[in-house]
């Protein structure tokens, strides 16, 4: 009988927090703090998220799958992928098998 494997999420990714603060000059400065580990799966970008994304200015350029965590939203976290830092953009939540589908773009 084969072995099931029941985790495909094989990749590690670090959840941050977003804080803002104000630097000398009285500038808004974003600085990311760690917040967790979580490991992912990659998913492919469809072409209607796409064009979504085109309408609203904000280009999704990778897809993750991750263990359902209700804490993160779109405006306090951001994901670390080795020393790339993402937004994220949309959450996509599957709560039958306990995960959520994240897209991320560049942080600017």
């Amino acid at each position: 009988m084969p072995k099931v494997t029941t985790n495909n999420r094989k990749w590690k990714a670090d959840v941050m927090n977003r804080v803002q603060t104000i630097d000398a000059n009285d500038r808004p400065v974003t600085s990311y703090t760690f917040n967790r580990i979580a490991y992912y799966k990659t998913l492919g970008v469809t072409a209607t998220e796409k064009y979504q994304s085109a309408k609203e200015s904000s280009e999704v350029v990778k897809r993750i799958n991750i263990a359902l965590d209700n804490r993160i939203n779109t405006k306090d976290f951001g994901i670390r992928i080795g020393d790339q830092m993402y937004n994220i953009e949309r959450i996509w939540t599957n709560d039958d098998q306990r995960e959520m589908e994240l897209s991320l773009s560049y942080v600017d």
